[in-house]
């Protein structure tokens, strides 16, 4: 999977309850500047990531596809190919990523200021047909010399 034709995208990541109260990792990825000519929407849709506003839950994706490494205090997701985006998190973050083993991934396709704060990220995730979310299992990555 190539992004060189994507648009420059930028990632945010928080921990919060999920709807069970259970503490979560979320991760939002959107371009930053311009809107998505559809590269992106074409990339996150192969990963097996489902529109907001269609109906039923966030399902998880598999491993095969795309999957979340943690190293150190980054998160990496993965695909086959390798490293597809990397961002820093902290301690919290981390073990919440660890307890549930999975984070919540949501995709926009909708260009968002990188720097946003709570209440533009949740107005920009109201704007389900531009959002994208599936539920992205940790996994350990071996690196091969």
């Amino acid at each position: 999977m190539s992004d060189s034709a994507a648009p420059e995208t930028a990632m945010t990541v928080w921990s919060a309850p999920n709807p069970f109260g259970e503490p979560t990792a979320f991760a939002l990825v959107h371009p930053v500047g311009a809107a998505d000519d559809g590269t992106l929407a074409e990339v996150i849709t192969g990963l097996g990531l489902k529109r907001l506003d269609a109906d039923g839950d966030i399902l998880p994706i598999g491993t095969d596809h795309l999957y979340a490494s943690l190293r150190a205090l980054r998160v990496e997701l993965c695909t086959p190919e390798g490293i597809w985006l990397s961002h820093p998190v902290t301690d919290e973050w981390t073990g919440c990523a660890i307890g549930r083993r999975y984070i919540v991934l949501a995709v926009g396709t909708e260009p968002l200021v990188d720097d946003a704060g709570p209440d533009e990220i949740s107005a920009y995730l109201a704007r389900r047909e531009s959002v994208y979310s599936a539920l992205v299992k940790i996994r350990v990555r071996f690196e091969q010399n």
